[in-house]
């Protein structure tokens, strides 16, 4: 194993072993391309461990299978999906147990297998900005996980035309009719602390699909 270290405000590499033909483009003044991976040294939380065990649960009494077979399926796909091996959840490091609770529910949305609102609010789970994305696709409300309509942070404008008017670079939501109502009641920012939210800055694929409402590949003549 090689270790990084910083000396004369400088990092530098120690212990590390090359090839001989490395060793020797080195020693004829050329430059290698390295991939540098950062080692967590933090084990696994409780709460992370029992966060993901809630997880399969939930998923396994959608699907019937056992919770132990979700967990062992996931892990599974988290370690082919990202490259890794499968890490053991009694002792694996918090960058892995992040990694494979952002995997399941990812895949929960992908699939649209609903997760319970309780365990996501119980853990303070955080959708990023791709699953966000997901959401808006599926139409599934990020706060209830009801049917959903697509809320403007950044609005449009009064009287604009939303089918002609650009929408590209704005803010967006999926929320469902009651929390669409509450956002324009109480104000977006304040809500989007209160629910822990990423919200999503559309682009053309977004557009496309907030404009015609499907995912339909769109040629450069369908934009204009």
């Amino acid at each position: 194993m090689a270790y990084l270290y910083k000396f004369n405000n400088s990092y530098h590499v120690k212990d590390l072993r090359l090839s001989m033909i490395n060793d020797f483009c080195l020693d004829n003044g050329e430059c290698l391309e390295i991939e540098i991976k950062l080692v967590d040294r933090r084990t696994i939380t409780d709460k992370q461990r029992k966060f993901i065990f809630a997880l399969c649960e939930d998923f396994s009494h959608y699907t019937g299978d056992s919770k132990e077979y979700i967990r062992i399926l996931m892990q599974q796909y988290n370690a082919t999906l990202r490259g890794l091996e499968i890490a053991s959840l009694s002792n694996c490091d918090m960058t892995y147990a992040n990694g494979l609770i952002d995997t399941i529910i990812t895949f929960c949305i992908e699939n649209e297998i609903p997760i319970s609102g309780d365990i996501l609010k119980e853990y303070e789970y955080k959708f990023t900005e791709k699953q966000t994305y997901s959401l808006i696709l599926k139409r599934i409300c990020i706060v209830c996980g009801r049917r959903a309509d697509i809320h403007h942070i950044d609005r449009i404008g009064m009287g604009a035309n939303r089918k002609k008017v650009s929408h590209i670079g704005k803010r967006v939501l999926p929320l469902c009719r009651e929390h669409h109502g509450e956002f324009h009641s109480k104000g977006d920012e304040l809500l989007i602390d209160k629910y822990h939210l990423s919200p999503v800055i559309i682009d053309e694929k977004l557009e496309y699909f907030i404009k015609k409402g499907n995912l339909k590949i769109y040629s450069e003549e369908e934009k204009k």
